[in-house]
């Protein structure tokens, strides 16, 4: 009996060693440096204030291989944090696991709503040491609501997180009344750690709720290129856009323009109720004989990424053999394609109507002067 405890103590002081070993796991992380974009204008900040709801509860202590998702969420947090470019922000971050403080509050404000630091964010980051509790998902994101009330500009709120939740009304519930109150202000991101197929649904719901965000996983941000490719589109957007067709552009020797041209599933052949628009389009080339115009084409997620870059090529091609069989006096070597695939949504991809949307064509219109 004696033996059979020693034994047992010997098991579990080795799971435990186990356990505090994955904790300390830090992979090695070089983050792709976005300010280039900025100083040359092709991207322009498009958010002024951004808050990170982080779960710290019991369900993130270790996953089933004895992974602390703890460790893994703090990791993607600071890989994030690093990612973020040159930028005049407002931040926050809320933790969600009700250990020591009351149920009923559900999560402490740690930091902010404060001018956004890396030192900052990245000390209280690294202050979330344990696990604990239930999970009240819903809860903070109400808090948030409210610590983003003397907010101004533009939000964006990221949820990091194993989404299983288990206490409270459902978290895309109070995404729903977030969206409401802070309507085209606020965008709603969410970043699944591990892989449980509710935990994944639950994210999903709520960066659905929030309609111009959308659902990610760690996986998918556990390299520089994919985590610079979240940040970018959390951040950014393209410099000055301007209305197809519009009578003036911005003086600027570098513009982009919006096309109002989408395609259908897997097709790049472009529909009829378009011509009009395109008409148009070219008769705007026209008044810019000095410039170049790089037609962008994009995609939906479905499919393969190489698939993809094929397709949105197609459909890029397709509005340049359009505009070069009705407008002849257009240069052909002015008119370049690029194909961006499915890199680059703008929209929900977990959607019917937000698919429609990435399937689509920009064009950039660059001074050959």
């Amino acid at each position: 009996m004696k033996r059979m405890f020693q034994l047992m103590v010997v098991v579990f002081m080795g799971l435990m060693a186990s356990a505090c070993a994955n904790k300390n796991i830090v992979a090695p992380f070089s983050p792709d440096d976005l300010n280039a974009k900025i100083s040359s204008g092709d991207y322009v900040q498009k958010v002024d204030n951004f808050i990170v709801i982080f779960d710290d509860s019991s369900s993130m202590s270790m996953d089933k291989k004895w992974q602390s998702k703890l460790e893994q969420s703090k990791l993607v947090a600071l890989n994030f944090n690093n990612t973020i470019p040159n930028l005049n922000l407002q931040a926050g971050f809320r933790a969600f696991g009700p250990r020591s403080y009351p149920l009923a509050d559900g999560s402490p404000m740690q930091h902010g709503m404060t001018t956004y630091s890396k030192s900052g964010l990245e000390e209280v980051i690294n202050s979330v040491v344990m696990t604990g509790g239930n999970t009240p998902m819903s809860r903070p994101i109400e808090l948030a609501s409210d610590d983003l009330a003397s907010t101004k500009g533009d939000i964006a709120v990221i949820i990091i997180g194993d989404g299983l939740e288990n206490i409270g009304s459902p978290a895309a519930t109070a995404a729903q009344n977030l969206k409401s109150k802070y309507k085209d202000r606020v965008c709603i991101y969410t970043i699944l750690i591990g892989n449980d197929a509710a935990g994944r649904a639950t994210m999903e719901q709520v960066a659905k709720a929030g309609e111009c965000g959308f659902a990610t996983d760690q996986e998918a941000l556990s390299t520089p290129a994919g985590m610079a490719s979240f940040v970018e589109q959390v951040f950014l957007k393209k410099g000055c856009k301007v209305a197809a067709a519009a009578p003036e552009a911005p003086a600027k020797q570098c513009f982009t323009v919006e096309l109002n041209v989408e395609f259908d599933f897997d097709k790049a052949t472009i529909r009829p109720e378009y011509y009009k628009t395109l008409i148009e389009f070219g008769d705007f080339i026209r008044k810019y004989p000095d410039h170049t115009v790089n037609l962008e084409g994009h995609t939906d997620n479905f499919g393969t990424d190489k698939y993809n870059i094929k397709l949105s090529q197609r459909r890029a091609d397709s509005v340049r053999a359009f505009l070069l069989k009705n407008f002849a006096d257009i240069d052909a070597a002015r008119l370049t394609t690029v194909a961006h695939g499915l890199s680059q949504p703008i929209a929900d991809n977990s959607t019917k109507a937000g698919r429609q949307r990435n399937r689509r064509v920009y064009a950039t219109f660059t001074s050959m002067k």
